[in-house]
């Protein structure tokens, strides 16, 4: 325990220090108090983290992490013997080299540092992403960066010393590449390529069922007379080779590809729950069913992608904001509230390229009100508590009738969310958005 909160005050007195350099310069501070303020944030969501959690910086998911660099280094074909690992191989490599080398009271603490400037690199690169969609008022930035610097999502990263922020991080800067390259008009060669589609894998590596993504993504600008074309060959080569050499152990023990294969039933099948963020307490399955459930889900969602792939006018973002729509509402491996972070973070872009950033006071509410809407809905879902959390505060909601309101909260602020995104992008003044578009660029 006293280790504990030496290690605790080790982490506090760092984030002290950097924030303090950050502060010498006070032109730098005003410039920017709209990224520092989300920042510190995120340092008193981690420090309430570790107090609720009496110091207990080694997690379960954590140790599984740990272990799997260490099984990489004495036998890497025994990686899916813990069937608690429900990556690929590249990720439990990068722990080997790194993290599983030191000491298991030093590896978290480096671990839950990682987190902690993994989470204000993904700030960074949203706010560039935000700029490069045109939100030029810093006051509009702040508002959602603050979205996204709060909540439990962002609790439950430090609780659990989860790997989320890494691949928030990898996808934004993906995104944040291909606006700038559209900004720039210019031509995408090899290294271009190379550089996002390694990210990428790397990112699939570490949520294998964000694969969905990556398939909008190779396909999002190639037109369907070009899918066989030359060039677009090497691209398809180049996604191959990457992930190739990142999990060359699937090469070497090919007994490791169905290792993984069952490790991506893992949750469903131990838990035998539908744990969908807004059916988390209301469903319980057997066995045949979670199969059944599996493979209408993933059915589903390749034909989500399949129809975000066919239409060609819409943007990047946009399409990863309408897939993590479906991913929320149908996708059986949405199990987790770690990776529901990610998913609202998207789905926030949707709201971007319509907020009408001419408008003041009264006048901006009026004329954003679907939008404003949406994103208070998404920013009480991500300040929501777990159940157990509310329970422990709040007894009483744990008895009828009080606890089917508390098992409906998810369910009443998703449908507003939808419900503004329909008003957005299917109202019969559409035109008024695209001037709105228009006016912003």
């Amino acid at each position: 325990m006293i280790l504990n909160i030496i290690l605790f005050l080790g982490f506090f007195l760092l984030v002290f220090i950097v924030s303090f350099i950050c502060l010498m310069k006070r032109e730098y501070i005003i410039d920017n108090i709209y990224l520092i303020i989300p920042a510190i944030c995120i340092v008193l969501w981690a420090i309430f983290s570790l107090i609720h959690s009496n110091f207990s910086y080694i997690s379960v998911d954590f140790m599984v992490f740990y272990r799997s660099g260490q099984t990489i280094l004495h036998n890497p074909k025994l990686l899916y013997e813990d069937d608690r690992y429900l990556y690929m191989p590249s990720f439990a490599i990068l722990f080997a080299i790194s993290l599983s080398l030191l000491p298991v009271s030093i590896s978290v603490i480096v671990f839950l540092l990682i987190n902690y400037f993994m989470a204000v690199l993904s700030l960074l690169e949203y706010n560039k992403i935000l700029t490069l969609m045109n939100l030029k008022e810093k006051i509009h930035r702040f508002l959602l960066l603050m979205i996204i610097s709060n909540g439990f999502f962002v609790y439950y990263q430090f609780v659990f010393n989860q790997t989320k922020y890494i691949l928030f991080f990898l996808i934004l800067v993906v995104i944040r590449r291909e606006l700038q390259f559209k900004k720039k008009i210019k031509i995408k060669d090899l290294k271009y390529f190379f550089i996002n589609y390694s990210l990428f894998a790397f990112a699939i590596g570490i949520a294998p069922y964000f694969l969905f993504l990556l398939i909008i993504y190779i396909f999002h600008d190639i037109p369907f007379n070009e899918i066989f074309k030359k060039d677009n060959i090497k691209i398809y080569s180049i996604v191959f080779l990457v992930f190739i050499v990142q999990n060359f152990l699937f090469i070497i023990y090919p007994q490791l590809i169905l290792g993984f294969m069952e490790g991506i039933n893992h949750p469903e099948f131990r838990n035998q729950k539908l744990k969908l963020l807004y059916l988390r307490e209301w469903v319980n399955v057997s066995g045949i069913t979670i199969i059944l459930l599996c493979i209408l889900s993933n059915i589903i969602l390749s034909i989500v992608t399949l129809i975000l792939i066919w239409y060609k006018n819409m943007e990047l973002e946009q399409k990863f904001g309408f897939f993590c729509i479906a991913f929320i509402l149908i996708g059986v491996y949405a199990y987790s509230i770690l990776v529901s972070l990610i998913l609202f973070s998207f789905v926030i872009l949707l709201f971007v390229p319509s907020i009408n950033q001419n408008k003041k006071g009264i006048d901006f509410i009026k004329s954003n009100k679907y939008q404003l809407l949406g994103l208070i809905s998404i920013s009480l879902i991500f300040l929501m508590p777990d159940d157990s959390i509310i329970y422990e505060y709040i007894e009483f909601l744990n008895q009828f009738p009080f606890f089917i309101l508390i098992n409906l909260r998810y369910i009443f602020l998703l449908i507003i969310m939808i419900m503004s995104i329909v008003k957005l992008y299917f109202k019969e003044d559409q035109n008024e958005i695209n001037k709105i578009v228009k006016d912003n660029k």
